[in-house]
């Protein structure tokens, strides 16, 4: 049923194409394709636009985030056909964010401002408690990225950029507030003056939530207080130092787990710092060479408490530190070269209570990574080739070699974007992995990956609709899976993960615009013959909106598919769809009112196994700058 619908959707989308105006016409005016002043970070590592780039990214911007007003960055990654939550609960809750070329949630690699954010004993970056607040846009590219950015960056990276100060400075203050006793007031400053900029963020979220586990009845509340900052100097028109300083504490109200394994409701609390610091200092001393320095701390902590849990107190502090010195040298537009070094100290200490005593280990590891990205274009930049080459030393478990191949054509008459990469990427095992007392492997190799993507776009009428489709595969070998005989990680894991996407953005009037979206999974564990857990075999969705002087309505669609959630596929969560609603409406430049409904239906659902999730759910929320 799935390949008789994605061969249905290639048909159409490439009869679309072929029949167009334009196919074997005369090419269409220069001014009928305007370029849009896009500009992707992530892709290369440098600021390039994003036709340029050879690899599949999508950008959500700010005014995107306004218009459908979510607060948690779990919520707009949930739009998106690329990207899978798992949420373990509402707010608060550990979530993270599963790439459809990934297997895993710590097959992404998780930036902030560049400075990467995953946890070093999960592996993952989890999402729980993240809200959109201080974001400019979100940047996700997809497909194995380690010959850039080394572990981690197995399935993709989601780079988070934040904002900076612009133009006269101003005060902002909004207040939202709706269904489970939710409220959120928060508060920004920004602005630049004679060379310097500032951003200063600064909110309180509270909720009373609901149970974690879906069968229980007590409420599981969250609370987070956040400031975020970032701060910059131009001391000259080549120069500039920039730094960023985030903060965010969270006490988070959870349920456990019965001796039979079954999630019950307890009253379970894990409280939760986390901080964030990085400086960049941007040169440019030569008008086509420079050079960027970056230095960043990331650190956590978290206390669980369980009073009639099997650990009654465990504590976790992680943290990682590290430079990156990067350059970036342009020969005109023939031919860029991208190359420098990245240096990163990772650091566990966990300490655990249990009725048997204490257990802990306290340990770090280093690595050093050497990178070099070449982009040749030709024929008036309608060709564009990628080609990159990455070397990691670890001290713990030895070196990884990892490259990627791509290029970008614009095939002449027809006008039809075509994008093809191959790369290679691996992940470091995790310091539970290897260092857990008595559940733990020192022995583990890397998990290894390689794959491909090809995709067709084309635009239509002017820029009016845009039509997309593509192709990938992605092959894994050394995953790390948890041997329930040995009670051990071991790598005995092989998968395959391929599939296929198709999109169109249609601005149907000066006031109405429709995007939809369709992704096509097919994802096996080679060992066993099975399919992934939590992989959806289809996901679509759809968005609708509609502005008039200074309303903006929005509607979300998003369905998704069977997913089994046992590794021998005999048990699954049953599909389902949500509906969101959005609308904003501005008296004057100064003051907005927005409102917003979750889940419209009511859709009774899960994510995780036995996890609860929201039911319908209303907010509101007004915002006044100054």
């Amino acid at each position: 049923m799935g390949k008789n619908l994605l061969n249905q959707l290639s048909f159409f989308l490439m009869a679309g194409i072929l029949a167009s105006p334009g196919f074997c016409t005369e090419k269409p005016k220069p001014e009928e394709f305007k370029e849009l002043p896009e500009v992707v970070v992530s892709a290369d590592r440098v600021e390039e636009p994003i036709k340029e780039t050879t690899a599949k990214v999508t950008v959500i911007t700010k005014e995107e985030l306004k218009k459908k007003n979510f607060v948690l960055v779990t919520d707009v990654l949930r739009t998106l056909p690329q990207v899978y939550v798992r949420a373990n609960g509402g707010p608060g809750q550990t979530a993270g964010a599963i790439l459809s070329r990934g297997a895993k949630s710590y097959h992404t690699l998780v930036l902030i401002d560049g400075f990467k954010v995953n946890d070093p004993s999960l592996g993952m970056f989890d999402f729980g408690s993240l809200t959109v607040d201080d974001i400019e846009r979100i940047e996700i590219v997809e497909g194995p990225q380690s010959t850039l950015y080394g572990s981690e960056a197995v399935a993709g990276v989601i780079n988070i950029i934040t904002k900076k100060g612009k133009g006269k400075p101003k005060v902002g203050i909004s207040l939202d507030a709706g269904s489970y006793g939710t409220y959120k007031p928060s508060f920004e400053v920004a602005g630049e003056f004679k060379g310097f900029d500032f951003r200063l963020n600064a909110f309180h979220y509270y909720t009373d939530g609901f149970s974690a586990s879906r069968y229980g009845s007590e409420k599981d509340g969250f609370k987070n207080s956040f400031v975020s900052t970032k701060m910059g100097v131009n001391f000259h028109p080549k120069a500039r130092f920039e730094v960023l300083g985030r903060y965010s504490y969270g006490r988070t109200e959870y349920d456990g787990y019965d001796f039979r394994y079954n999630l019950i409701d307890k009253d379970y609390v894990r409280r939760e710092h986390h901080y964030l610091i990085g400086a960049k200092l941007d040169l440019s001393l030569l008008h086509n060479y420079k050079q960027t320095f970056s230095v960043y701390k990331n650190r956590f902590q978290r206390k669980f408490y369980e009073p009639d849990g099997w650990f009654p107190y465990n504590r976790y502090t992680p943290s990682a530190e590290g430079f990156s010195w990067e350059n970036f040298l342009s020969l005109g537009k023939a031919y860029s070269l991208v190359f420098g070094v990245d240096f990163k100290r990772e650091k566990v200490e966990m300490l655990s209570e249990s009725s048997l005593g204490l257990t802990s280990y306290d340990e770090k590891r280093e690595h050093v990574g050497i990178f070099v990205n070449n982009k040749f274009s030709f024929l008036e930049e309608r060709l564009i080739f990628n080609v990159g080459l990455r070397h990691d030393d670890y001290k713990n478990f030895g070196e990884k070699t990892t490259y990627r191949l791509g290029f970008r054509y614009i095939i002449p008459q027809i006008e039809v974007v075509l994008k093809a990469n191959y790369g290679t990427s691996f992940r470091a095992p995790t310091f539970d992995d290897l260092f857990y007392p008595n559940y733990s492997n020192p022995n583990l190799n890397p998990e290894e990956s390689k794959g491909w993507d090809l995709s067709l776009e084309r635009v239509f009428f002017k820029e009016r609709l845009l039509l997309g489709i593509s192709a990938f595969y992605q092959k894994y070998k050394d995953l790390i899976q948890f041997d329930q005989t040995t009670w051990k990680p071991e790598n005995i894991g092989k998968a395959v993960i391929k599939g296929a996407e198709a999109y169109l953005n249609l601005r149907l009037t000066q006031n109405l615009s429709f995007k939809a979206n369709y992704t096509y999974l097919d994802a096996e564990d080679r060992d066993k013959g099975k399919y992934l857990v939590y992989k959806p075999s289809h996901k679509a969705g759809a968005t609708l909106e509609y502005s008039w002087k200074n309303l903006t309505l929005l509607a979300d669609y998003v369905y998704t598919g069977e997913r089994f959630h046992d590794k021998d596929n005999t048990k699954s969560l049953k599909p389902y769809s949500l509906v969101n609603l959005s609308a904003n409406y501005s008296f004057n430049p100064k003051l907005k009112f927005y409102f917003r409904i979750e889940n419209l239906f009511n859709a009774n659902y899960e994510e995780v196994k036995d996890y609860g999730t929201p039911d319908r759910s209303i907010y509101g929320g007004i915002k006044f700058d100054y």
